[in-house]
Parts: C-alpha cells; structure tokens; sequence
C-alpha cells in the first residue's frame, strides 16, 4: 500500500521528543530503512484477506496515529491527524510455488517491504502484506515508520487485529474497549511537563551519572567510515531448551528482573572482550506509564544509558546485584527524554557514531501474544531487519518456540566472525551465570582484540578539535547566515563563530534555521551536509555552491526546468552510472532499493506545475530531444540507463537516440510492457477493436482468477473497468482521485497520442525488453513489435502480475537484477576496451 491522501485535518498536535528525533534523522538520510520497523507474523487456520483488510482498517480508524502525517510550519514540526484514510492491503499467493521455495519468497518480498521509504507528508504510515502460502497458512508482513510506531505498538496491534477479525467471522462487534485518549494527547501532556520543570530532578540524575563517562565501543575489524553506516546483518542463535525454567527459578530466587539478567551477562561479556571495566549500553524502554496509554498505538519509546562497573575479582551473584541497584536507578527515572539527555551532555558530535552509546541491548517476551482467535492462530516470527541503529544492537526474545539471540552487527565494522565469536560469548555468560553464580568475572571465557595505537575519541563529554576550516569569500551569504544563527541560538552575531551544536543548537532549532536559510536562499538544502561540517563558513560555502548549480543548471537547461522535475531515488559517487526512470516517480522507489550502492537512480518526470501546459505544445521527437538535452546539462560523461513503463518506455528509447548524448555513454535502454510502434498500431479500425476487447478480456479473466484465490477483494475487481471504478468513488468505497492521479492520468494520455504520431527509428544499442501477463505469446515472438528496429538479439524477459503490478512486488526485485546486472557488463566491457 502506497501512502494515502489526507483527507479533511481534524487536528494538529506538536510533535513528542521520540518523533522530533525521528524526523531529524530522516530529513538527514532520507529513505534510510533504519527507521522503519519491520514484523512477520504467521496466520494459520481459517480466515480471508478480506477480513484481514477490514480489520487494519477498523483500527486505522481507532488509532489516530496511523492517519498522521507531518509538516514544518515556521520551522517547527507538526503531526496533523485527517478524518479518513483509504488502506489496501498488498496480497500475494504462493500456493502455486514449491513450499520449499515459499521462505526464500516471503524474505525476499519482507526485505522489499522493510526497505520502501516512507513519505512522512502523506498520512498512514503503515504497509501489510499477506503472502498465501496454503489454504489455512499465510505470513503477514508489516512495515511501520518509527515515528508512528515502536515495539511495544507490535503487541496492540496484533491484539486488536485478532480480536476484530474474530469478530468479523462471528459477526459480532470486537470486544475492545473505547480509547479515552489519542496520541495527539499524550504529545499535548508531554509539551505541559517538559514545561511545568518536572524533568529536572531527573536531568540532574542522569547528568551526575554520565558525565565523566567514557564512550565505550568494541574495537572495530574494519576503519570505522567518516561517516555512520546502517548496513548490517544478523548472527541467530538458540538457547537450550531449558533456558525459560532455568532463568525463571534463577531471577525469582535473587529476586531480579528478566532484563536485569540481560544486562548482567552483557556487561560482563563486554568486559571480557574488552578488558574495559566501565561499561556503557543503551537499552529501550516502552514509556507506557498509565494504562490508558498501553492501549494505544505510537511511539513512546525512551532510550535509557546503561553504566555498570565491571569489577573482575567479584563473583556473578554480586556482579548481578549490582547491575540490580543500576537498572533500578535508571527506572525510577525514566522520563527524562535522551533527546535533552544529549543536549544537556553536549558529547562531541561525530557522523560516525550514535550519540553516548554504540551498543544496544533489548531482552523481553516476544510483543506478539501469540495466541488463538476464534478459528485461527497467530504467531510471531523473527523478522527482516532493514538498518542498524547502533555498532551492535543485541535483541534476546522469548517466543513458545524458546528463546533465541539475534545480534545485529554494522556490516561496516564487523566480520561475521567477530560477531559470531561474541554471540558464543554471551551465550556461555548466561549458562554460567544460571550453573556457577558464585564464579568470578575473571574466570568467564575472555576475548580481547589487540588495540593499535591510541583508539578514537571516547569522551562524551570532551569536544574533539575541529581541523582548520577555510573561510568563505562569500561575505554576504556569510553575514546573513550569521543573522539567522543569533536569532535562532539567541547570541550576539559575534558570538557565533564555531560548531552549530557547540554554541546550544539542537535538532529542533537546526531545522528552524535550516528554514530560514531556505527561505532567505530560496534554495533547499542539504540536512546530511550541514550535520558533516555544522559551522557558518561550511554552510556559506554550501550555499554559494548550492547558488551557482542552480544558475548553471537554469542556464543549460533552459526552458526545460519548466517541464521536467528530476527526482532523485538513490544517491551515488558523482562519477557513478546513472539509472533514468521515466515518469512514475512513486513506482520506481521500490526499484531503487534493489539497485547496489555504486549505481545512481533518478526519476524525469513532467513536471506538475508547467509541465501539462508545456506538453501540450510539443511533439514526441522534440520532447524526447528536451529530455536529452536536460540529462546532458546533468550528467555529462556519466554512463546512463535508460528505464520506461508502457509509453515511457518509447520516450526512454527515444532519447537515447538524441544527438545529445552520447551513443556510448548509453549503457542500456529498458522497456517494460512498451507499446506496439506507431506502424503496428496503424491498423484496421475492426482490428484495433477486436484487439482492445482482447486485452480487456484477458484482463477481466486474469483479476477474476486473483479474486477466486482470494488474492484480492471485490472493490480491487470492480475497479478494473473504468464503469465500476466511477461507481466506487461515487459511494465512497474508495478515495477520490487526487491531483497528482489526475496529473499522471493526463500525462500518460497525452504521451500515447504523441506516441501514435511518431515514426519510430531503428536503435542498435543494448535494450532489455519486459514482458508482463498483459501480452500475448505473439508479443512475446515479436518483440511488441519492434522486432524490426532493434538488434535482433535483443531479449524479453517475462514477468508475473499484469501489466501495472510490473513495477510493484511481483516483478520489480526481477527487473532489478537484471538491469543491474547488463549495466556492470556494459561497465565491465568499457573497461576492458579502455585497456
């Protein structure tokens, strides 16, 4: 499910410390899957994706934060909450496929999903997916934006999920209770007691515990990236089957927590790898207070510091009593948000580490109760994780199948074997913490990795000295930024010289300025860039450049910025291929996920402004020459792709045959489901009839089969003609068309008629064609058509789902690879002949 529109607003509420936080780290990395919770449930017994479809619905409806959206407004963030939004559930069936397949597939499909950026403007910030594996079995796959949801929200969710859809089989009304309070209240409770001074006694608290504190980090394998990596993967290891009974009588007899044990043995697993005795980990906490708040979906989740002193000589039992004494400390106080926990502390600000903590440690009883609804069960199971948070993020959870440890590691810094070495290690900490208490810290297995030379900086509280900054000749950029840094800092002009962060900023008065240089500019910038240098000659110079691209690009493009809007999909090197989709932008986001780091993916798309009024003045070659020539003024010398659906597909052709760029800078042209050319569709009137009815049949007969499989529900059906479509929208059953809708609509019908008026050419470079269930065998043997402009080798690759599901889950992971895979033989061929 793609986000929803809004509907009418019925609210707007100041967002939490957690959602402040969330937001600036996506403003900074946009698209980064480490925001994005990912869940993989298991449904088995009898049940229909129909109810499972109503039933997200009916709790979209009940909670008011999953239709939320966010904006900035005079700088400051809000969440707006709309009356409705429109929820379709994403369903796949797999009965077909070889069950020893099906666990690759839904992998692959929960991988797509946890890693599809959020657009965190449109409300709804929730995707499910149901993949039939058989009649009575199928996984639920969900992914959720962190600054709507959190682990805790996992257990509601999955309660009132069970609940409703028991419900709907009975038919009868759930048996939940009415909600007395909405997030937007709780954000409304949280502003008055940040307010009223509540906080400070704990502020006090945890500024006296921290800071003098180290920051503690493993040694890394690898040089740790200038700039903080999320790539990671996960070491899954079981523990004995008697694991739950053993801890139980253990924790009951010393008269401790199930998390106290966990931060016991990770304590002291890290001062056997580390040899340090100062320990620092973070840990979560749910922030769920007051019942009425349990019973909501959100984020509430707080970051609490872990410091345990790791005395070497005392034995397990004390060690344990200590860690006791810490987590109870850190408890009672709790509230304090780590957002002002880090403003207060100042720690040094280094893009290559999280701030205070590099290790996160979570041990709980699965969220998800599993339990039975009726006439179906449902059970959690370990899910996909799209980024990493901290260097090593330790999540021990409890499930009926047993207890398991999953460790996550930032790929960036640790081997596999490393992680797997230290995941043996906390392993034998916890048996031998339950077998032998009275043994000493000393005697548990160590592993110390050689330290060379002096390690990084790890005082929190210390701030590292900055290199020699070169100051900008831009005096007048210069002076005003240095305007808007005392309005927004509150300081004398001349008191603003060094480190934005240094001087009192935070993430809040960062995005304030930010907006105000944007309006001041009128240029938008870069959020990843300030945070790298954040300091007034480093953002003059950004400006300035900033500045001078635009002109340059407004001189060379021309007329053209009026028409195209290039979107950026996936950052890459500026001497990195670059992959050019075509129209569709919302479409290609997915396809982009797929693409490796080295590769670049934009999307040229008409623009929504000017772009309908200016089509309509040209022709198909002279739009196509545009296109070309905006591409050149952008990407001179770079190695291009070109990528198009449907129409797109022959405008992305036809600018690869452009003067403008050159014939061997054109890596590949892709076209999915193009249409026939302009000679083909030249026919009879009697044949073009019986053709478009051919279509339509087939079509009908392809959504009536995913109907019968219940892949789909009746409104997805009847929305496959244009007649049952308006009905729809006129009772309500489904959102009424957008803007945007009507742009894209108008686009592509206009792109169609040019297409019909233009002659095609023959083409002989490198061209992927793809081929959905739309098309015929015949197409298949013909190339669309086009078998006589094109090399005579040029392949057809087919692709599951009907002509719009091509760029969807079913076939978009497909074309992926294989694009990527003709590009880096391209590049590879390049090479050998520059040789």
């Amino acid at each position: 499910m793609e986000s929803a529109p809004l509907t009418e607003t019925i609210g707007r509420f100041p967002t939490t410390f957690s959602q402040q936080r969330f937001w600036f780290q996506e403003l900074a990395k946009p698209g980064d899957p480490e925001l994005n919770i990912a869940v993989r449930w298991e449904i088995r017994g009898e049940f229909s994706g129909a109810q499972l479809e109503k039933a997200v619905q009916q709790i979209i409806q009940r909670h008011e934060i999953l239709r939320t959206r966010f904006i900035v407004d005079n700088g400051e963030v809000w969440q707006e909450v709309g009356e409705a939004v429109p929820f379709r559930l994403g369903m796949v069936d797999l009965r077909a496929v070889a069950p020893e397949e099906h666990e690759s597939r839904v992998a692959a499909m929960a991988r797509e999903l946890a890693n599809r950026p959020f657009d965190l403007s449109q409300p709804c910030l929730l995707r499910m997916t149901l993949v039939q594996l058989a009649a009575d079995r199928a996984a639920i796959l969900i992914s959720a934006h962190h600054i709507v949801f959190d682990g805790f929200s996992i257990g509601v969710l999955g309660h009132e999920l069970g609940q409703i859809m028991q419900a709907l089989a009975e038919r009868r009304d759930p048996d939940l209770p009415e909600l007395d309070l909405q997030y937007g209240d709780y954000a409304l409770w949280e502003q008055e007691f940040e307010a009223s001074g509540a906080l400070e006694e704990d502020g006090a608290f945890w500024e006296n515990r921290l800071k003098d504190a180290p920051y503690f980090e493993l040694e890394p394998d690898f040089p740790r990236p200038a700039k903080r990596e999320t790539t990671g993967k996960t070491i899954v290891k079981a523990f004995p089957t008697d694991f739950d009974d053993r801890m139980v009588a253990f924790n009951k007899s010393s008269g401790i927590s199930l998390f106290t044990l966990g931060a016991a043995a990770l304590s002291a697993a890290l001062h056997q790898w580390s040899g340090k005795t100062d320990i620092l980990f973070a840990t979560p906490v749910a922030g769920r207070t007051d019942v009425e708040i349990e019973r909501l979906i959100g984020v509430f989740i707080n970051t609490l510091v872990m410091r345990i002193d790791a005395q070497p000589d005392a034995n397990l039992r004390e060690h344990v009593g200590r860690v006791a004494d810490t987590v109870t400390d850190a408890l009672l106080h709790q509230s304090y948000p780590f957002d002002l926990l880090v403003r207060r502390l100042r720690p040094s600000r280094d893009p290559s580490r999280r701030p205070l903590v590099s290790i996160n440690l979570n041990m709980q009883r699965a969220f998800l109760q599993e339990r039975r609804y009726g006439d179906f069960d449902l059970v959690s199971v370990p899910s996909h994780m799209p980024g990493i948070f901290h260097d090593l993020n330790v999540q021990i959870v409890g499930r009926n199948s047993g207890w398991k440890l999953m460790l996550d590691y930032n790929t960036s810094l640790f081997t596999a074997e490393t992680a797997d070495a230290f995941s043996d290690l906390l392993l034998q900490t916890f048996e031998t913490i339950l077998r032998d208490p009275e043994a000493r810290l000393a005697d548990l297995p160590r592993r110390q990795k050689a330290v060379a030379g002096p390690g990084p900086a790890t005082s929190v509280a210390k701030v590292a000295p900055k290199s020699e900054r070169r100051v900008s000749d831009h005096k007048d950029i210069r002076a005003e930024l240095q305007r808007i840094w005392s309005e927004v800092l509150g300081r004398p002009p001349s008191d603003c010289e060094g480190d934005f962060f240094e001087l009192g900023g935070h993430s809040l008065v960062a995005l304030r300025m930010l907006a105000r240089t944007q309006e001041s500019f009128g240029q938008r910038l870069s959020l990843g860039a300030f945070l790298e240098d954040p300091t007034l000659d480093a953002l003059a110079e950004t400006i300035a450049r900033v500045l001078e691209r635009a002109k340059d690009q407004a001189a060379q493009a021309g007329e053209n910025a009026e028409l195209w809007d290039v979107l950026p999909l996936r950052a890459a090197a500026a001497d990195s291929p670059v992959i050019v989709t075509v129209n569709q932008p919302f479409l290609y986001h997915a396809f982009a996920r797929q693409i490796s780091e080295g590769v670049e993916v934009v999307n040229l798309t008409i623009a929504e402004e000017y772009g309908l009024t200016r089509l309509a003045a040209k022709d198909f070659a002279t739009l196509a020459a545009d296109a070309a020539d905006l591409l050149r003024a952008r990407y001179a010398g770079r190695p291009i792709a070109l990528m198009g659906h449907c129409v797109d597909g022959l405008l992305a052709l036809r600018m690869a045959q452009q003067e403008a760029l050159a014939r061997e800078n054109i890596l590949l042209v892709g076209m999915i489901d193009p249409l026939e050319p302009a000679e083909v569709v030249r026919r009879g009137r009697f044949e073009r009839v019986r053709a478009r009815w051919s279509v339509r049949l087939r079509r009908w007969g392809h959504y009536l089969g995913a109907k019968l499989r219940g892949q789909i529900g009746w409104a997805d059906l009847l929305r496959q003609t244009g007649a049952g479509e308006k009905l729809l929208r006129r009772f309500g059953a489904i959102a009424p068309e957008t803007e945007a809708e009507r742009h894209a609509f108008a686009v592509n019908h206009r792109l169609v008629q040019m297409s019909q008026e233009a002659s095609a050419e023959p083409f002989d470079g490198d061209v992927a064609l793809f081929k959905t269930e739309a098309h015929t065998d015949a197409a298949l043997r013909g190339s669309f058509g086009w078998s006589r402009f094109l090399p005579a080798d040029t392949p057809v690759y087919q692709l599951p789902g009907w002509h719009q599901d091509a760029l969807m889950t079913t076939g978009v992971e497909k074309i992926a690879q294989i694009v990527q895979a003709r590009i880096a033989r391209r590049m590879k061929d390049a090479s050998r002949h520059g040789g």
